[in-house]
């Protein structure tokens, strides 16, 4: 990954700017990321880099995959953790949210924006989305969900810290309050286990542990890695950042 210097607007001032983005321990073979739509790198004075999928305006789609394919071994174990910041959102709201995917598609697979975070249309896919509006198919405004072969299906969605209502900006507990947010996904070959955080870095229970059949779902022993995320008439800012996975 090259990351790209800029100069930032005052609405990202204190976004998650923490560390390298550490791309190079995705895979030996993947160093680099591809970024589609609107995703760019955005790096501090510091040499922190944050991937932001999407600015804070309307009607944004971007993703940000390895560019080389990640093998996995036969169960595809992994274990994944990032951390998030949606901040800025627009009068309209805070909106549509992120999600973090496994696809075999290509580096450069996109989805639509708005409530289909880039990723519908991605298959074979898996991912896990942090969803901060409530469309149609959405149990609320602040949930995060399984979803599969680029369909907004959202499977055991559930909400952190079961707090709801969270616009326009949110208070504790919900994902666009603009706090740094920490995530943990592991695949034990059965299940999928995801856990997250409000400004933590200490582990707490599983949000969600779903059943899911990951090598038939992708049908095949290597995939791409990596985030999309989507703007409709609201808005936020989605910042990725401090990405291992292995």
């Amino acid at each position: 990954m090259r990351p790209q210097s800029k100069t930032f607007p005052h609405a990202l001032a204190t976004m998650l700017l923490l560390a390298p983005l550490a791309a190079a321990q995705v895979a030996t073979s993947a160093t680099e990321l591809t970024l589609n739509g609107s995703a760019r790198i955005l790096t501090g004075p510091n040499g922190g880099s944050a991937i932001l999928l999407t600015p804070a305006q309307a009607s944004q789609a971007g993703s940000a995959f390895t560019t080389n394919s990640f093998v996995f071994g036969p169960r595809y174990l992994f274990s994944t953790f990032f951390q998030f910041q949606m901040t800025d959102p627009g009068p309209a709201g805070a909106s549509d949210g992120m999600a973090f995917v496994i696809q075999t598609q290509n580096a450069n697979a996109l989805g639509a924006g708005g409530g289909e975070l880039g990723y519908t249309g991605i298959t074979p896919s898996v991912a896990v989305e942090f969803d901060t509006w409530q469309n149609p198919f959405d149990i609320n405004d602040n949930h995060v969900a399984i979803l599969t072969n680029g369909e907004m299906n959202d499977l055991d969605p559930q909400t952190p810290y079961g707090v709801t209502n969270c616009q326009p900006t949110g208070a504790f507990g919900c994902m666009s309050n603009g706090d740094t947010w920490s995530v943990w996904i592991d695949y034990d070959g059965a299940s999928l286990h995801v856990a997250v955080a409000d400004n933590s870095t200490t582990h707490p229970a599983n949000l969600i542990s779903y059943p899911i059949d990951i090598p038939g779902l992708l049908g095949q022993s290597s995939a791409f890695v990596g985030f999309t995320a989507g703007t409709g008439a609201g808005w936020e800012n989605h910042l990725v950042a401090n990405w291992q996975f292995h």
